[in-house]
């Protein structure tokens, strides 16, 4: 644009340039969003890296409070992980593969313990049939062949696009180089809050929530994980370590999970009669008011603050946008979107005033 002798602005070519930047815009954005569908799967991957490196976040600062160097804190993270990692491996997925092909071969006899404790006749012969226990073991087969994926993945929704170790090492290093350069993130927050009073404090606040979460969830999910073991071993329910990483991985699940853990255990438990499904029951639903009214509350804190309707819906949306993984990652994202949503509120408020 020019302007005339008395300094106004010639109005001609105003609207032709007006629609060429519109354009480049509509035409950047379509770009973006074909390069973002492109790559999507390592995209993922950041994402994830981003939020295993918010979650142990809570023990690197805690580590740094007591002197240590953020370096050697996240070395000292990164090795404890390592360490429970390869315990895990040793003692509970390795006994846990090995279960999976004999679970696999014995459905059928399973199947048909569970028809022998129950007391409908027609039931009873309708889960002896042979051919539905051929339709069982091929589908248990299939359900292994996938919970084989998962278990050396660890991330069974990546595995599909990069293959599971892989992810596994990519999302672990991507943590670490998130996790050493924490404290530049910070410093951005800290200046893109500049000027707005509050807005550093509550994407800190944000990014807490995400740590929190993650990290109460790890928790709460290995003492899950454990006190089934330990229980499984006692009572005698057969394939104890694989149903425990089974109530492990479930019990992430928000809402659901632990219902559907307990579900499998005691469908298991009743091939071996009724009283072990029974007592298994009944193990399940004192520990879920445990978990529920004594351990969430005091791991979680004030990490998740939505109502049920609000959790409800975030895991609904969550799991309609990204399956498995996007029902696991709802809370914390939308405890998250909370935290920001009310300061926006705030700000629209003063400004408004």
């Amino acid at each position: 644009m020019a302007a005339n002798a008395s300094g106004e602005r010639r109005d001609g070519p105003v609207p032709l340039l007006r629609h060429a930047q519109i354009a480049c815009v509509y035409l950047a954005v379509g770009v973006l969003a074909v390069l973002a569908y492109t790559v999507r799967g390592m995209l993922v991957l950041v994402f994830l890296g981003f939020f295993l490196a918010l979650g142990v976040e809570p023990v690197v600062g805690w580590l740094q409070r007591h002197r240590w160097r953020r370096g050697l804190a996240v070395g000292a993270v990164v090795l404890g992980l390592l360490i429970f990692l390869g315990a895990a491996i040793l003692l509970v997925l390795v006994p846990a593969f090995s279960q999976i092909g004999h679970f696999v071969e014995r459905v059928p006899n399973l199947v048909s313990g569970v028809g022998a404790n129950l007391e409908s006749g027609e039931l009873r012969a309708h889960l002896r049939d042979p051919a539905l226990h051929e339709q069982v073991k091929a589908a248990a087969s299939s359900a292994a062949s996938v919970a084989v994926q998962a278990l050396t993945a660890g991330f069974a929704a990546l595995g599909v696009v990069f293959g599971g170790v892989f992810a596994a090492c990519t999302a672990g290093a991507l943590m670490v180089y998130f996790s050493l350069a924490m404290p530049r993130l910070h410093s951005a927050v800290d200046r893109s809050g500049e000027g707005h009073p509050g807005r550093a404090d509550a994407l800190r606040a944000a990014m807490g929530r995400v740590g929190g979460y993650v990290t109460g969830q790890i928790v709460v999910s290995l003492c899950a994980g454990a006190a089934s073991y330990v229980f499984f071993l006692i009572v005698g329910v057969p394939y104890p370590a694989l149903l425990a990483v089974a109530v492990a991985l479930l019990d992430t699940i928000p809402q659901i999970g632990a219902t559907l853990a307990s579900l499998v255990a005691t469908l298991v438990a009743l091939s071996q009669g009724l009283s072990p499904a029974v007592i298994t029951l009944l193990f399940f639903v004192v520990y879920q008011a445990v978990e529920n009214y004594l351990i969430a509350p005091r791991v979680f804190a004030r990490t998740v603050e939505l109502s049920p309707l609000g959790a409800f819906v975030a895991i609904l949306v969550g799991g309609a946008l990204a399956g498995v993984l996007g029902a696991m990652l709802a809370l914390p994202v939308a405890a998250a979107l909370k935290v920001l949503v009310h300061h926006a509120r705030v700000e629209m408020r003063e400004s408004a005033t």
